[in-house]
């Protein structure tokens, strides 16, 4: 249900999402059906929702784990040069750095570039300027995710009443999610699209939401901010003036140092009346 947050129970650290909560296929299906009663008068507060994308609206992305075949990856994108063993340790050694640089909060409007990065790492530094590219384009196949039947729906839905927007964390080039988006049929739903990798800024840092304000034009008290992450999301959006709604997909509650948002759902299809 939608609730006002209470502290209950203590989350934990924050990180990037390796396997993001609820990207097993037809799992969010169920919640089509649970649409909340009073979900249209808390929008209707808000003339703008501004969107966090993973674990939001798209999911089975952030594929990082040791099961990840990163050289078969790299071999079907035409890489034939590297051994596999030097592909799957420069992947996992370059996420694993960036995850580390994630979770500090001094670090995010520094955050630098997956290219970047793979330049400096010891495991990848001396390999050819051509197959850091390749493995940059490895890094951001396992990081896209999809957007399922039933959440482009619901964004359509939601965009009858709202202009929405996005703003999110990514590590790799956008050009691939908005792709993504366009095979959804949801790209142009989006009065803005802010994708952290378009600069060395990740939420919750307020430079995002102000570029995103920048384009919406809209008063702060007509936006809202929906998001996964207590850190990112809620505190990001607390630092830019707006009312945010945490999805607490788990239902494990939050911390009492954890960022305050204004509502709490456990899907964002609780948002759209069925």
């Amino acid at each position: 249900m939608l609730y006002n947050s209470v502290c209950e129970s203590s989350s934990s650290a924050p990180q990037l999402k390796r396997d993001p909560l609820g990207s097993t296929p037809g799992a969010d299906t169920v919640f089509l059906y649970h649409a909340l009663r009073d979900s249209p008068s808390v929008l209707s507060r808000f003339t703008v929702v501004l969107l966090d994308m993973n674990g939001t609206f798209m999911f089975g992305g952030d594929r990082f784990g040791p099961e990840q075949d990163f050289a078969a990856t790299y071999h079907a994108l035409g890489g034939r040069r590297l051994a596999a063993q030097v592909v799957q340790d420069g992947v996992l050694a370059c996420f694993e750095t960036l995850g580390v640089i994630y979770d500090d909060s001094t670090r995010c409007d520094s955050f630098p570039a997956v290219l970047e990065t793979l330049r400096e790492l010891p495991t990848t530094r001396n390999l050819p300027e051509n197959e850091l590219k390749l493995l940059e384009r490895v890094i951001a196949e396992h990081e896209l995710g999809t957007v399922s039947d039933t959440y482009a729906v619901a964004l359509k839905r939601l965009s009858a009443d709202h202009r929405l927007g996005v703003i999110a964390n990514i590590l790799s080039r956008k050009e691939p999610w908005l792709g993504e988006f366009a095979r959804a049929g949801v790209l142009n739903l989006f009065a803005t699209t802010v994708f952290s990798s378009d600069s060395h800024s990740v939420k919750p840092s307020r430079k995002l939401f102000e570029e995103a304000l920048g384009v919406i034009k809209a008063p702060i008290s007509e936006v809202v901010f929906v998001g996964d992450s207590l850190r990112c999301d809620i505190g990001g959006a607390a630092g830019a003036g707006l009312a945010s709604i945490w999805i607490d997909r788990a239902g494990r509650g939050r911390g009492a140092s954890d960022p305050e948002p204004t509502f709490v759902i456990g899907n964002l299809l609780e948002l759209i009346d069925s």
